[in-house]
């Protein structure tokens, strides 16, 4: 008669610990890389919206002449300025969002051009988010060393605060419905990042 041979199923301890370890290791990297990869999406999202938008008010501007401006009846007080996606809705003094008017003038493709934190405007913790870092686009048409320009902006989570640089866009008091203290979009707002329309 032969050797009889046993064989065993399943794994000694020593290779279940191995195992187990290195799947902590790798839990462990995910955990760490994952969220920044996230906020890094976040931003690319936020800079392509951007674009677009500025593409639209240099297509709004040949047909209106102005980068929805005083008058247009969007933005606050419906003087083209402030919160991009903000409506009645959102704030009594917008009679009608910016993004809705480039949208109505054929400019902007339809959809809601919210951060991608899906926050419209900040004041007071809405959107759960403290003023001073608002995940909200911003839209203004002001002078600079006395020449008219627009910009659009927006808070990038994985860009520094950049508060002068962004404080100085506009020349003092030169933005309608914002005085020189609340046009500081870098310091109230924490804006970061911008693109002038053209």
């Amino acid at each position: 008669m032969g050797k009889k041979w046993q064989h065993t199923v399943g794994f000694t301890i020593t290779e279940l610990v191995v195992v187990i370890s290195v799947i902590t290791i790798l839990l462990g990297i995910a955990i760490v890389v994952y969220p920044g990869a996230q906020r890094q999406a976040r931003d690319s999202q936020r800079k392509s919206d951007l674009t677009q938008v500025s593409a639209a008010l240099g297509a709004y501007v040949i047909q209106k002449n102005n980068y929805v401006g005083v008058g247009s009846g969007c933005g606050i007080n419906g003087n083209g300025n402030g919160w991009l996606s903000a409506g009645p809705s959102e704030i009594a003094a917008y009679p009608k969002s910016i993004a809705t008017c480039l949208q109505e003038a054929g400019v902007l493709a339809a959809g809601t051009f919210k951060d991608p934190s899906d926050c419209v405007w900040v004041s007071g913790g809405a959107c759960g988010t403290p003023m001073g870092q608002a995940q909200a686009y911003m839209k203004a048409t002001c002078t600079k060393a006395g020449q008219a320009i627009t910009y659009v902006m927006a808070h990038l989570e994985g860009s520094p605060r950049i508060d002068a640089t962004i404080d100085a866009l506009c020349d003092a008091n030169s933005v309608s419905g914002f005085d020189s203290t609340t046009q500081k979009w870098g310091t109230n707002y924490g804006m970061n990042y911008y693109v002038i329309a053209k």
